[in-house]
């Protein structure tokens, strides 16, 4: 079930981002745009675009190590480039590739996401000149914010469906250990203590986790003779 519902969240957000992007590409009047996002482990890749071709360009970036979509992951500040096509010596595959490609205007921009587990960065492309005025960059860190909050509001999820699932397998644990105690108990003749006492010891002897070893014990009472 949490599965499906962690899946269910994440088609959302597919939808949701491309939305954003759709309308951010027509707004700005840029001819595609992609969302860059790096991992708590440093992994990097495009999680959305409008336009599957200059993900290449992107690509290029994460290659290289370098470029304006990898620099503003951990700043505020826009870059703008006129004409990013011009050789520039702190990104050079991504000049050459936006080259190859046609790309002449860029501008990546900062997604505020405060999440822990990722940094993300919107990025605009445009096959021609495009001058950019302080009223586009504003509407750029506008849609940059819309796409922080979906991106947030997936984390918040999971984050609860994390908790909710370790207490309840917090639950299941202390349940079939509370069995196992019972059955040792009746057993045995001992009290709750002596019985928990027997499944730690039972635990290490046969380097197994508590809960494994109660697990067993449950099984083997309730399967029938003979069975």
């Amino acid at each position: 079930m949490g599965d499906v519902q962690s899946d269910a969240a994440e088609t959302r957000l597919n939808r949701l981002l491309n939305l954003i992007l759709e309308t951010a590409v027509e707004v700005l009047g840029f001819d595609a745009a992609t969302v860059t996002a790096r991992y708590q482990r440093g992994g990097m890749s495009t999680i959305a675009a409008t336009d599957q071709r200059l993900v290449e360009l992107d690509d290029a970036q994460y290659d290289g190590r370098s470029g304006p979509c990898l620099s503003v992951l951990d700043q505020s500040e826009p870059i703008y480039l006129e004409d990013a096509s011009v050789d520039d010596p702190r990104w050079q595959h991504f000049s050459r590739t936006a080259a190859q490609m046609g790309v002449h205007s860029t501008l990546s921009v900062h997604v505020p996401t405060d999440a822990a587990e990722v940094a993300a960065s919107l990025n605009f492309y445009a096959r021609r000149r495009y001058e950019l005025g302080d009223q586009q960059v504003r509407a750029a860190e506008s849609f940059a914010e819309q796409l922080a909050a979906a991106v947030q509001s997936v984390e918040a999820y999971r984050s609860t469906a994390r908790l909710a699932e370790d207490l309840a397998e917090a639950m299941r644990s202390r349940a079939v250990i509370e069995q196992a105690k019972g059955i040792l108990m009746a057993d045995e003749r001992v009290d709750a203590d002596r019985a928990f006492e027997r499944l730690v010891e039972l635990s290490q002897h046969s380097n197994t986790k508590l809960r494994e070893v109660a697990q067993r014990l449950v099984a083997d009472r309730s399967t029938p003779p003979g069975a």
